[in-house]
């Protein structure tokens, strides 16, 4: 990678919109630039700087289906899908699929709409972490894309590359809104991880108090006598 294509992409990872401007007003094709499989749009988008994401993908006549769900753009999503459905459940290059990315940027109606196109609501990411859309929409803390998917089969209980569900990663941020959600889905409190830990070890060693008792009130409600405590 020459150094002004290494200027620019630390330019977006550092949110410079500035700087990004400048360097594609002298070099235009930088829009085409690549790093490590990611265009500069789904880059910003990875770094969670949505206006920069945005301001950059309107400078490509054609986004992946990718951006396109990474962003939020249905209009795209509509226009790709309707050319190659099978892109629906594709994989990008570094293993995420169109629902995983709408679910963790938080894209309630591009992600509805992946998953009535024909989106596996139980399909995990092709790479070491193994997310699920779910495991995505837990860990940004979308509330009503969890919802979402578990109305549409999502499986509150499937595992990620580290042994996690939802459940442990919503204990692990003490997000008790997302604990209560999951348990409503129908969420195994006493599920263990590749470390051997329930959501509940890690709701305490994290010092999630509140998640701690609200995960250790429900396994007492529902699986007396425990021998867990």
């Amino acid at each position: 990678m020459n150094p002004i294509t290494t200027d620019f992409f630390q330019a977006i990872r550092a949110g410079n919109r500035d700087e990004v401007e400048h360097l594609l007003l002298l070099h235009p094709e930088l829009i085409h630039a690549r790093e490590k499989g990611l265009s500069p749009a789904l880059l910003a988008a990875y770094h969670l700087e949505p206006n920069l994401a945005n301001f950059l993908a309107d400078k490509i006549a054609t986004l992946s289906v990718f951006e396109a769900a990474a962003i939020g753009r249905i209009t795209h999503l509509v226009r790709l899908l309707a050319r190659d459905p099978e892109l629906v459940n594709s994989y990008s290059d570094d293993g995420f699929q169109p629902l995983g990315l709408a679910c963790f940027f938080g894209h309630l109606d591009a992600a509805d709409y992946l998953v009535r196109a024909g989106a596996n609501v139980n399909s995990a990411s092709n790479n070491e972490q193994g997310f699920t859309p779910l495991h995505s929409a837990v860990a940004g803390r979308h509330i009503p894309i969890m919802k979402m998917l578990l109305k549409n089969g999502a499986n509150p209980n499937v595992r990620d590359g580290s042994g996690n569900t939802p459940l442990h990663t919503a204990a692990f941020n003490g997000d008790l809104e997302s604990i209560q959600a999951l348990i409503l889905g129908g969420a195994d409190l006493k599920i263990r991880n590749a470390n051997g830990k329930i959501p509940f070890d890690l709701a305490a060693e994290k010092g999630r108090v509140q998640a701690a008792e609200l995960l250790k009130r429900e396994i007492t409600k529902r699986f007396r006598p425990s021998a867990i405590f």
